[in-house]
Protein backbone atom coordinates (compact mmCIF):
# COMPACT_ATOMS: atom_id res chain seq x y z
CA UNK A 1 0.00 0.00 0.00
CA UNK A 2 1.25 3.43 -0.90
CA UNK A 3 0.46 5.66 2.05
CA UNK A 4 -1.11 9.03 1.30
CA UNK A 5 -0.04 10.42 4.67
CA UNK A 6 3.26 10.17 6.49
CA UNK A 7 4.09 10.67 10.15
CA UNK A 8 7.54 12.24 10.26
CA UNK A 9 7.67 12.43 14.05
CA UNK A 10 5.28 12.09 16.96
CA UNK A 11 5.55 11.78 20.71
CA UNK A 12 4.80 13.09 24.15
CA UNK A 13 7.05 15.73 25.72
CA UNK A 14 7.20 16.79 29.34
CA UNK A 15 9.46 19.68 30.38
CA UNK A 16 10.51 20.66 33.89
CA UNK A 17 13.31 22.97 32.70
CA UNK A 18 13.33 25.90 30.33
CA UNK A 19 12.85 24.84 26.73
CA UNK A 20 12.81 26.75 23.45
CA UNK A 21 11.98 25.55 19.93
CA UNK A 22 12.00 27.97 17.00
CA UNK A 23 10.98 27.67 13.34
CA UNK A 24 11.32 31.23 12.19
CA UNK A 25 11.93 30.18 8.59
CA UNK A 26 8.64 28.28 8.49
CA UNK A 27 7.62 24.71 9.31
CA UNK A 28 8.52 22.07 6.70
CA UNK A 29 5.47 19.95 7.54
CA UNK A 30 2.13 20.14 9.34
CA UNK A 31 2.32 20.36 13.11
CA UNK A 32 -0.39 19.28 15.55
CA UNK A 33 0.35 19.97 19.21
CA UNK A 34 -1.99 19.44 22.17
CA UNK A 35 -1.12 20.90 25.56
CA UNK A 36 -2.23 18.38 28.21
CA UNK A 37 -0.38 19.47 31.35
CA UNK A 38 1.11 22.65 32.78
CA UNK A 39 1.71 25.82 30.79
CA UNK A 40 3.80 27.04 27.87
CA UNK A 41 3.90 29.91 25.40
CA UNK A 42 3.85 29.91 21.61
CA UNK A 43 4.52 32.52 18.96
CA UNK A 44 2.49 31.76 15.83
CA UNK A 45 3.00 33.95 12.77
CA UNK A 46 4.28 36.64 15.13
CA UNK A 47 1.33 36.33 17.55
CA UNK A 48 2.24 35.37 21.13
CA UNK A 49 -0.24 33.12 22.95
CA UNK A 50 -0.23 31.46 26.37
CA UNK A 51 -1.09 27.77 26.28
CA UNK A 52 -2.95 25.81 28.94
CA UNK A 53 -4.28 22.22 29.05
CA UNK A 54 -6.71 21.64 26.20
CA UNK A 55 -5.10 24.16 23.84
CA UNK A 56 -4.55 22.65 20.39
CA UNK A 57 -2.21 24.05 17.73
CA UNK A 58 -2.93 23.18 14.08
CA UNK A 59 -0.18 24.66 11.92
CA UNK A 60 0.33 24.24 8.21
CA UNK A 61 3.59 24.10 6.31
CA UNK A 62 5.34 27.44 6.09
CA UNK A 63 3.94 28.77 9.37
CA UNK A 64 6.46 30.52 11.58
CA UNK A 65 6.38 29.02 15.05
CA UNK A 66 8.15 29.26 18.37
CA UNK A 67 7.55 27.32 21.58
CA UNK A 68 8.82 28.50 24.95
CA UNK A 69 8.54 26.67 28.26
CA UNK A 70 9.51 28.81 31.20
CA UNK A 71 8.51 29.63 34.75
CA UNK A 72 4.79 30.03 35.30
CA UNK A 73 3.52 31.88 38.33
CA UNK A 74 0.42 30.33 39.89
CA UNK A 75 -2.39 32.08 41.72
CA UNK A 76 -0.82 31.29 45.08
CA UNK A 77 2.32 33.14 44.07
CA UNK A 78 4.62 30.15 43.65
CA UNK A 79 6.41 29.63 40.34
CA UNK A 80 7.30 26.37 38.58
CA UNK A 81 8.27 24.97 35.19
CA UNK A 82 6.00 22.18 33.95
CA UNK A 83 4.62 21.53 30.48
CA UNK A 84 3.33 18.35 28.85
CA UNK A 85 2.13 17.96 25.27
CA UNK A 86 1.41 15.47 22.51
CA UNK A 87 2.66 16.38 19.04
CA UNK A 88 2.67 15.12 15.44
CA UNK A 89 4.70 16.30 12.47
CA UNK A 90 3.18 14.94 9.26
CA UNK A 91 2.74 15.40 5.52
CA UNK A 92 1.14 13.72 2.51
CA UNK A 93 -1.59 14.00 -0.11
CA UNK A 94 -4.39 12.96 2.25
CA UNK A 95 -3.29 15.53 4.85
CA UNK A 96 -3.19 18.23 2.14
CA UNK A 97 -6.74 17.33 1.08
CA UNK A 98 -8.02 17.17 4.67
CA UNK A 99 -6.44 20.52 5.50
CA UNK A 100 -7.96 22.39 2.55
CA UNK A 101 -11.49 21.01 2.74
CA UNK A 102 -12.38 23.18 5.73
CA UNK A 103 -10.93 26.14 7.62
CA UNK A 104 -8.53 25.13 10.39
CA UNK A 105 -7.81 27.52 13.28
CA UNK A 106 -4.18 27.77 14.30
CA UNK A 107 -5.30 27.67 17.94
CA UNK A 108 -8.38 26.04 19.47
CA UNK A 109 -9.37 24.85 22.91
CA UNK A 110 -10.75 21.28 22.95
CA UNK A 111 -11.61 18.54 25.40
CA UNK A 112 -8.50 16.26 25.54
CA UNK A 113 -10.51 13.15 26.38
CA UNK A 114 -9.00 9.72 26.93
CA UNK A 115 -10.19 8.33 23.57
CA UNK A 116 -8.16 10.94 21.68
CA UNK A 117 -5.10 10.51 23.88
CA UNK A 118 -5.39 6.74 23.52
CA UNK A 119 -5.27 7.05 19.72
CA UNK A 120 -2.29 9.39 20.02
CA UNK A 121 -0.44 6.96 22.32
CA UNK A 122 -1.17 4.09 19.93
CA UNK A 123 0.31 6.08 17.04
CA UNK A 124 3.40 6.92 19.11
CA UNK A 125 3.93 3.27 20.08
CA UNK A 126 3.57 2.08 16.48
CA UNK A 127 5.96 4.75 15.19
CA UNK A 128 8.58 3.75 17.78
CA UNK A 129 8.86 0.19 16.50
CA UNK A 130 12.22 -0.79 15.08
CA UNK A 131 12.77 0.29 11.45
CA UNK A 132 10.92 -2.15 9.23
CA UNK A 133 8.77 -3.37 12.11
CA UNK A 134 6.20 -0.58 12.02
CA UNK A 135 2.94 -1.08 10.17
CA UNK A 136 2.78 1.87 7.77
CA UNK A 137 -0.83 1.19 6.83
CA UNK A 138 -1.85 1.20 10.49
CA UNK A 139 0.12 4.41 11.09
CA UNK A 140 -1.60 5.99 8.10
CA UNK A 141 -5.09 5.13 9.38
CA UNK A 142 -4.29 6.14 12.95
CA UNK A 143 -3.14 9.54 11.72
CA UNK A 144 -6.29 9.99 9.63
CA UNK A 145 -8.46 9.00 12.60
CA UNK A 146 -6.70 11.52 14.83
CA UNK A 147 -7.17 14.23 12.20
CA UNK A 148 -10.89 13.53 11.94
CA UNK A 149 -11.22 13.35 15.73
CA UNK A 150 -9.46 16.71 16.10
CA UNK A 151 -11.62 18.24 13.38
CA UNK A 152 -14.79 17.21 15.20
CA UNK A 153 -13.44 18.42 18.54
CA UNK A 154 -12.58 21.81 17.03
CA UNK A 155 -16.01 22.08 15.38
CA UNK A 156 -17.72 21.39 18.71
CA UNK A 157 -15.48 23.92 20.47
CA UNK A 158 -16.20 26.63 17.89
CA UNK A 159 -19.97 26.08 17.89
CA UNK A 160 -22.21 29.05 18.75
CA UNK A 161 -23.10 29.61 22.38
CA UNK A 162 -26.55 28.12 21.72
CA UNK A 163 -24.90 24.73 21.19
CA UNK A 164 -24.18 22.50 24.22
CA UNK A 165 -21.16 23.50 26.35
CA UNK A 166 -18.23 21.16 26.94
CA UNK A 167 -19.79 19.61 30.04
CA UNK A 168 -22.91 18.54 28.12
CA UNK A 169 -20.85 17.20 25.22
CA UNK A 170 -18.81 15.19 27.70
CA UNK A 171 -21.97 13.76 29.27
CA UNK A 172 -23.37 12.85 25.85
CA UNK A 173 -20.13 11.14 24.96
CA UNK A 174 -20.10 9.25 28.26
CA UNK A 175 -23.70 8.07 27.76
CA UNK A 176 -23.04 6.99 24.17
CA UNK A 177 -20.07 4.92 25.31
CA UNK A 178 -21.69 3.42 28.42
CA UNK A 179 -25.46 3.28 27.77
CA UNK A 180 -25.45 -0.45 27.04
CA UNK A 181 -23.94 -1.15 30.45
CA UNK A 182 -25.42 -0.32 33.85
CA UNK A 183 -24.18 3.26 34.07
CA UNK A 184 -25.45 5.78 36.60
CA UNK A 185 -26.33 9.44 36.15
CA UNK A 186 -23.85 10.18 38.93
CA UNK A 187 -21.07 8.65 36.82
CA UNK A 188 -21.88 10.85 33.82
CA UNK A 189 -21.95 13.91 36.08
CA UNK A 190 -18.58 12.99 37.59
CA UNK A 191 -17.10 12.51 34.12
CA UNK A 192 -18.20 16.05 33.23
CA UNK A 193 -16.90 17.45 36.53
CA UNK A 194 -20.33 18.53 37.77
CA UNK A 195 -22.64 17.78 40.67
CA UNK A 196 -25.49 15.39 39.88
CA UNK A 197 -28.18 18.07 40.28
CA UNK A 198 -26.29 20.55 38.07
CA UNK A 199 -25.63 17.94 35.38
CA UNK A 200 -29.30 16.86 35.28
CA UNK A 201 -30.46 20.45 34.82
CA UNK A 202 -27.77 21.37 32.27
CA UNK A 203 -28.33 18.26 30.15
CA UNK A 204 -32.11 18.73 29.98
CA UNK A 205 -31.65 22.42 29.19
CA UNK A 206 -29.36 21.86 26.19
CA UNK A 207 -30.41 18.43 24.89
CA UNK A 208 -34.15 18.73 25.51
CA UNK A 209 -34.47 15.38 27.26
CA UNK A 210 -33.21 13.68 30.38
CA UNK A 211 -30.00 11.68 30.47
CA UNK A 212 -31.96 8.46 30.96
CA UNK A 213 -34.17 9.22 27.95
CA UNK A 214 -31.06 9.90 25.86
CA UNK A 215 -29.53 6.64 27.10
CA UNK A 216 -32.70 4.77 26.14
CA UNK A 217 -32.42 6.12 22.60
CA UNK A 218 -28.81 4.93 22.39
CA UNK A 219 -29.82 1.49 23.72
CA UNK A 220 -32.65 1.18 21.20
CA UNK A 221 -30.31 2.09 18.33
CA UNK A 222 -27.90 -0.62 19.50
CA UNK A 223 -30.78 -3.10 19.76
CA UNK A 224 -31.96 -2.33 16.21
CA UNK A 225 -28.46 -3.01 14.87
CA UNK A 226 -28.28 -6.35 16.65
CA UNK A 227 -31.74 -7.34 15.47
CA UNK A 228 -30.80 -6.58 11.87
CA UNK A 229 -27.26 -7.92 11.70
CA UNK A 230 -26.86 -10.67 14.34
CA UNK A 231 -28.55 -13.95 15.23
CA UNK A 232 -28.76 -13.04 18.93
CA UNK A 233 -32.09 -13.86 20.56
CA UNK A 234 -34.31 -11.00 21.68
CA UNK A 235 -33.63 -11.92 25.30
CA UNK A 236 -29.86 -11.73 24.62
CA UNK A 237 -30.28 -8.38 22.86
CA UNK A 238 -32.26 -6.99 25.79
CA UNK A 239 -29.49 -7.91 28.20
CA UNK A 240 -26.64 -6.96 25.85
CA UNK A 241 -28.05 -3.49 25.17
CA UNK A 242 -28.58 -2.53 28.81
CA UNK A 243 -32.33 -3.18 29.20
CA UNK A 244 -31.93 -6.13 31.52
CA UNK A 245 -35.18 -8.14 31.47
CA UNK A 246 -36.83 -8.80 28.11
CA UNK A 247 -40.21 -7.66 29.46
CA UNK A 248 -38.80 -4.15 29.99
CA UNK A 249 -37.17 -4.13 26.55
CA UNK A 250 -40.48 -5.22 24.99
CA UNK A 251 -42.37 -2.43 26.78
CA UNK A 252 -39.91 0.34 25.83
CA UNK A 253 -39.54 -0.85 22.22
CA UNK A 254 -43.31 -0.89 21.69
CA UNK A 255 -43.67 2.57 23.25
CA UNK A 256 -41.09 4.00 20.84
CA UNK A 257 -41.95 2.14 17.61
CA UNK A 258 -45.55 1.01 18.04
CA UNK A 259 -44.77 -2.67 17.44
CA UNK A 260 -43.11 -5.37 19.50
CA UNK A 261 -39.46 -6.43 18.99
CA UNK A 262 -40.66 -9.81 17.69
CA UNK A 263 -42.90 -8.28 15.01
CA UNK A 264 -40.12 -5.92 13.96
CA UNK A 265 -37.62 -8.75 13.63
CA UNK A 266 -40.08 -10.86 11.63
CA UNK A 267 -40.56 -7.94 9.24
CA UNK A 268 -36.79 -7.75 8.72
CA UNK A 269 -36.59 -11.50 8.06
CA UNK A 270 -39.52 -11.45 5.63
CA UNK A 271 -38.07 -8.48 3.75
CA UNK A 272 -34.72 -10.23 3.48
CA UNK A 273 -36.41 -13.43 2.21
CA UNK A 274 -38.34 -11.45 -0.41
CA UNK A 275 -35.17 -9.69 -1.58
CA UNK A 276 -33.37 -13.04 -1.77
CA UNK A 277 -36.23 -14.61 -3.75
CA UNK A 278 -36.29 -11.64 -6.16
CA UNK A 279 -32.53 -11.87 -6.68
CA UNK A 280 -32.75 -15.63 -7.27
CA UNK A 281 -35.57 -15.20 -9.74
CA UNK A 282 -33.61 -12.59 -11.65
CA UNK A 283 -30.56 -14.83 -11.68
CA UNK A 284 -32.59 -17.84 -12.94
CA UNK A 285 -34.04 -15.70 -15.69
CA UNK A 286 -30.59 -14.55 -16.72
CA UNK A 287 -29.31 -18.13 -16.84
Amino acid sequence: MKSESTVLSCGYSYHTQRFDDQHNNGLHSYLFRLQTEGHSEAVIQGRRVALRPGDLLLLERGSTYELHVQEHRHKGGEASIASGDYYILCEGEWIDSWWTRSSKPSLAHIDPDEKLLGLWRHLIAEKRRQPGGEDRELIDYLLRTICLYLERAVTEAQAPSARPPFAVLRMKRYIEENATSRFKIEDAAKYAGLSTSRSVHLFKQHVGQSMMAYATGVRLSAALERMKYTSMTLHQIAENCGFGEYSYFHKVFKQYYGISPGVYRDSITNAADENLATAKSAADGYL
